[in-house]
């Protein structure tokens, strides 16, 4: 009576490899997400590539098509103008996943999870890290992964996979530190006002708005440098401008680092 098919056993005394430091347990949180948005954009960079080359004739037939296009992207051949114009959207979907994993950490805060953690020998930082490097490694990753398999797809349609793959790789790599601005104002908002956290969706939506509509919309440049995609280079096609790819890293490095400042001097809850 009260017996069980199987005998009683204690479980593992050790944690597994993968459940061994804050790092290895955001990853845990995080990896189902991840793997979602790494499968998406595999599709996603696919397709855009496989479709490049049919956008010149799409693209001539209309002026104005013509026209937004050139300003979207990098303005001269009319394919590496989409391909850029589209390198730019899916720095805009990696900042998604970038802002989404950051704002984890209010969720574990909120939801009461993160003080079991903070109770043991995890610092602060090291808990907020962990989900950071989930972050902005995932998100090179997703972009990594899309222009890859766009470059490879638009090398296959011109016989050119060796030369098209790189080039279409830098251009989508040069979104990365854009990306990361958007997760550092998240950062920022999570660790100085942690009830406004979710306003790094709206920062989100505002970069989103100005990318996309900016330039249709003919809006001033001083309104458009307001979003970090602005001052990424528009590869291929265009020049690789180093110095503004190191202020959006600076900017998004000072942000991260206000925002863990402001987490560990704050109550959490």
């Amino acid at each position: 009576f009260g017996a069980g098919l199987f005998p009683d056993r204690p479980g593992p005394s050790d944690a597994s490899t993968t459940l061994r430091g804050p790092f290895s347990l955001a990853l845990r949180l995080q990896r189902g997400t991840l793997l979602g948005w790494l499968a998406g954009f595999a599709i996603l960079g696919g397709v855009l590539g496989g479709i490049a080359q049919d956008m010149s004739g799409l693209v001539n037939s209309s002026q104005q098509l013509r026209e937004i296009v050139a300003k979207l992207g990098a303005g001269g051949d009319v394919v590496d103008s989409f391909l850029s114009a589209m390198m730019g959207i899916l720095g805009l979907l990696s900042a998604v996943f970038t802002v989404q994993a950051v704002l984890r950490l209010r969720a574990e805060e909120t939801r009461l999870r993160a003080e079991p953690v903070l109770a043991t020998r995890v610092g602060r930082v090291s808990f907020a890290a962990g989900h950071l490097t989930v972050a902005a490694a995932g998100g090179a990753a997703l972009l990594a992964i899309g222009g890859v398999l766009a470059g490879f797809a638009d090398g296959l349609r011109t016989g050119d996979v060796g030369g098209q793959v790189p080039r279409v790789l830098v251009a989508a790599l040069v979104q990365v530190p854009a990306a990361w601005v958007l997760a550092g104002v998240s950062v920022a908002l999570f660790g100085l006002l942690p009830r406004f956290a979710v306003a790094g969706w709206a920062a989100l939506v505002a970069c989103l708005l100005l990318g996309q509509l900016g330039p249709a919309l003919r809006l001033p440049q001083w309104a458009l440098d307001f979003s970090p995609f602005t001052h990424v280079p528009k590869l291929p096609g265009g020049q690789l401008a180093v110095t503004s790819i190191g202020w959006l890293v600076l900017v998004s490095a000072l942000l991260a680092t206000a925002g863990l400042v402001g987490f560990q001097r704050r109550d959490i809850g």
